[in-house]
């Protein structure tokens, strides 16, 4: 989830008038990284709701988003084996490499998917094993790549909110560790040390980097192209640190040497919830102002002024769907499933009201933004080359 303006170009980067295995072969070769945020909106998104006992929308989330998440593994593959060169230019880049960052929370948030829905206990062990191996070593590359060597930046350069997936790297492995130490006794001691390891880094590493972050909100003003979805990683880094702490607290009561640190990890768990409910407000107002005037030289159409996230999905000019939209769409989700999961803690019983109603303002959003990305899909297979007008209409 990276900070690029681009639109639909990652899809539509091969010439629509040459042969379709050209196109595809094309666009496979500029396929972004953070395309897997796509499997962790889904996956949390379906996870929420079957918190919310609603089986119809998560179970067939669930099984869609399985199939989206082997689909992209079997397509990464393939760009790995066809252009190595442009696969390592994406870990190099500044403007592109947080985003492989998506590909460790998918992972894990497919394996929570696969053992809360399907107990396939074994498999969802197998994905937790491989991030936790693979998010240290690509953690330390790409923070040598950002500090070592590079050119001397400005903090609005280097930073932005997709700097956040670090923390939701971590959190990830900390929720699907704590659903494992429970899953396998056996092993608790070593899931429990591993996902408290995570969730306390992560927790500590979220007040240093979201201090960074706002610091780059407020140098300068703020224009509508500038705000784009993976500033909302702002509000679903403590989501998801609320979600790890309700994940991991009950663990700690039955593990030898935990139990004293179960009521600390509730409070620090609620303080990450009252965080990232506080940010939503702004985040929503900033959403709206962007949609109602970026690119819009005159009157702003109807259908914008009613559902601004409408401009995700439709609409010719005004189109503004790219790969990071589903940044915005995870921390929805993840709100949703997190409150939930306080609330299950019968202090906090009180806040099982709010998913009930933003669970489907995530899922309407979630809609909006498929809508987006299957346009920029069948512009690949189609030819349709994205819309160059410089028409007032939308």
């Amino acid at each position: 989830m990276t900070n690029s303006s681009e639109t639909d170009s990652q899809l539509t980067s091969a010439d629509d008038r040459a042969p379709i295995a050209v196109r595809v072969g094309s666009a496979v070769e500029a396929l972004d990284p953070a395309y897997f945020g796509f499997v962790m909106s889904t996956g949390i998104v379906s996870i929420a709701f079957r918190e919310l006992n609603i089986a119809i929308v998560a179970q067939s989330l669930a099984i869609f988003n399985v199939g989206c998440y082997g689909l992209l593994l079997v397509l990464f593959a393939a760009r790995l084996a066809a252009f190595p060169d442009r696969m390592l230019a994406d870990l190099r880049d500044r403007e592109r490499h947080w985003g492989t960052l998506t590909f460790i929370v998918a992972t894990n948030t497919v394996g929570t998917q696969l053992l809360v829905f399907s107990d396939a206990m074994w498999v969802a062990t197998a994905l937790w094993v491989t991030t936790v191996v693979a998010t240290p070593l690509l953690l330390y590359y790409l923070f040598a790549t950002e500090f070592i060597g590079a050119r001397k930046a400005d903090v609005s350069e280097r930073i932005d909110g997709a700097f956040l997936l670090v923390i939701v790297c971590m959190q990830s492995l900390a929720v699907l560790g704590g659903l494992l130490a429970d899953a396998l006794p056996a092993y608790a001691d070593v899931t429990v040390l591993l996902s408290m390891s995570y969730f306390g880094s992560g927790y500590v590493l979220y007040f240093i980097v979201i201090t960074v972050v706002t610091y780059r909100l407020l140098d300068g003003a703020v224009q509508p192209d500038d705000w784009t979805g993976p500033y909302w990683i702002m509000m679903g880094a403590a989501a998801i640190t609320t979600l790890a702490g309700t994940t991991l607290g009950p663990q700690l009561e039955s593990v030898p040497g935990w139990a004293p640190y179960a009521p600390v990890i509730v409070g620090v768990t609620f303080l990450a919830w009252a965080i990232a409910s506080w940010w939503i407000p702004l985040l929503l107002t900033l959403d709206v102002w962007k949609f109602l005037t970026d690119d819009i030289e005159t009157r702003t159409p109807g259908w914008v002024i009613l559902v601004p996230w409408s401009r995700l999905g439709f609409g010719r000019r005004l189109h503004t769907y790219a790969p990071t939209a589903w940044g915005r769409v995870f921390p929805m989700g993840m709100y949703t499933a997190c409150t939930l999961n306080l609330a299950g803690i019968g202090t906090f019983g009180l806040l099982s009201v709010v998913p009930a109603y933003w669970g489907w303002f995530a899922l309407g959003v979630w809609g909006l933004t498929f809508v987006g990305m299957v346009r920029a899909v069948l512009r690949v297979f189609l030819g349709n080359p994205p819309s160059t007008t410089t028409s007032k209409s939308a």
